[in-house]
């Protein structure tokens, strides 16, 4: 154990600073404790560039003028800040609960959820065939979408929170896969009706180059 702290000064320097423990009870923990902060630090760092450049191109449409994007834009930023929590409070919970593949696929869905609205939106908000009426509803609708997927990520963190460390490690992964259910249910929800939405454009263009090639024809005659 000494020789891993010699190899890795940096590495036990910060599990001095992060668990303001003594070099002695570090050295015991650091094998434990790094890989697994090495390996959500990773994940997360992968999803928080996809929110980062998600948030970018939202702030500069918003900076256009294209309102619909505000919701990319809050969603997003949300998204961030709340990872952020949860990984902070990693240290509270254990190895067990903090490597937990469907902790990962909770924030995965979530960034799906929302990558998937900011390219859609722009679909259907420059599409001929979706009037601004039609828009704003979809928007609102999504909307509601968006902040329940939101607020799962938000009921995630509650497991790292002081009120909670008395839950068992058992307790703790229940309610994982309860809320990792409950963004799945989330997801497909918004992709159904993304993909009406989508097909609704797709069948109104048809019918209007039907119409259209229809009306050449007819003058033809």
């Amino acid at each position: 154990m000494k020789t891993t702290l010699l190899m890795n000064p940096k590495v036990g320097l910060l599990s001095l600073a992060l668990l303001g423990l003594t070099v002695s009870r570090a050295s015991a923990q650091l094998v434990v404790t790094a890989p697994v902060l090495e390996v959500q630090g990773g994940v997360q760092t992968g999803l928080q560039n996809t929110m980062k450049v998600l948030s970018s191109a939202a702030n500069k449409l918003v900076a256009s003028g294209v309102k619909e994007q505000e919701l990319t834009k809050m969603f997003s930023e949300k998204n961030m800040l709340m990872a952020k929590t949860w990984y902070d409070g990693l240290l509270s919970v254990s190895s067990a609960v903090r490597d937990y593949r469907r902790v990962r696929n909770i924030f995965s869905k979530q960034t799906q959820i929302i990558s998937r609205y900011s390219s859609a939106i722009e679909v259907l908000r420059q599409s001929p065939y979706i009037s601004p009426t039609q828009l704003s509803s979809m928007t609102t609708v999504y909307g509601k979408m968006l902040l329940e997927s939101s607020n799962t990520i938000a009921d995630l963190q509650t497991i790292v929170s002081p009120a909670m460390l008395k839950m068992t490690d058992a307790e703790r992964m229940k309610f994982i896969d309860q809320l990792d259910a409950k963004i799945t249910d989330q997801s497909q929800l918004l992709n159904y009706f993304t993909d009406r939405n989508l097909m609704m454009v797709r069948t109104a263009k048809e019918n209007a180059n039907d119409l259209g090639a229809l009306k050449s024809f007819m003058a033809t005659k």
